[in-house]
């Protein structure tokens, strides 16, 4: 098999790491919505300064909770189940939710319920994960397309191929 027709296995092999993160990203997303919920209270609510590289400034909320399952009293730190770097005005209006002293849903995972967050919502950062895996998939198949239609690529080559590599890592033939 000529080397010009193996073109999409980089793309194959990103798409599948990038994949992987991203599947498990959409997991851990979907399940929180199975999370059980409690009431708590708001200990500490303000903004910090975000770490970062870059000229533009990035905020995030500092909000601390209390909520007590099954009897035993917790703290909680996370907003969103991925951390919120924003504008000012953006982490202010998140912030506006969630006065000091004040009465609070707060969702926590029932397996491990020092585990909890106060949003269960789709964060943006998760939707440009989504949408970065999603245009990689097109690139990949768009690539494999071209090359199975454009340089008559013969599936049955590649999956010789593919057979060989994994024959070479189990066996080391």
């Amino acid at each position: 098999m000529e080397k010009n027709k193996l073109l999409f296995l980089p793309f194959g092999f990103w798409l599948v790491v990038s994949g992987t993160i991203t599947l498990f990203l959409f997991y851990r997303l979907v399940s929180v919505f199975f999370w059980k919920k409690t009431e708590g209270t708001v200990i500490k609510s303000g903004m910090e300064r975000a770490e970062n590289n870059h000229r533009y400034d990035y905020f995030k909320p500092a909000v601390e909770y209390r909520y007590t399952v099954g009897g035993k009293e917790y703290t909680g730190r996370k907003v969103f189940l991925t951390e919120l770097a924003s504008d000012r005005k953006t982490v202010e209006k998140v912030l506006k939710q969630f006065p000091e002293g004040g009465k609070i849903t707060v969702y926590y995972n029932p397996f491990r319920p020092e585990e909890a967050v106060l949003k269960r919502g789709y964060h943006a950062g998760m939707f440009i994960q989504t949408l970065v895996f999603f245009g990689m998939l097109s690139v990949f198949l768009f690539t494999l397309i071209f090359e199975i239609l454009y340089y008559g690529a013969d599936l049955s080559g590649i999956a010789q191929t593919v057979k060989q590599w994994l024959h070479k890592i189990f066996y080391g033939d």
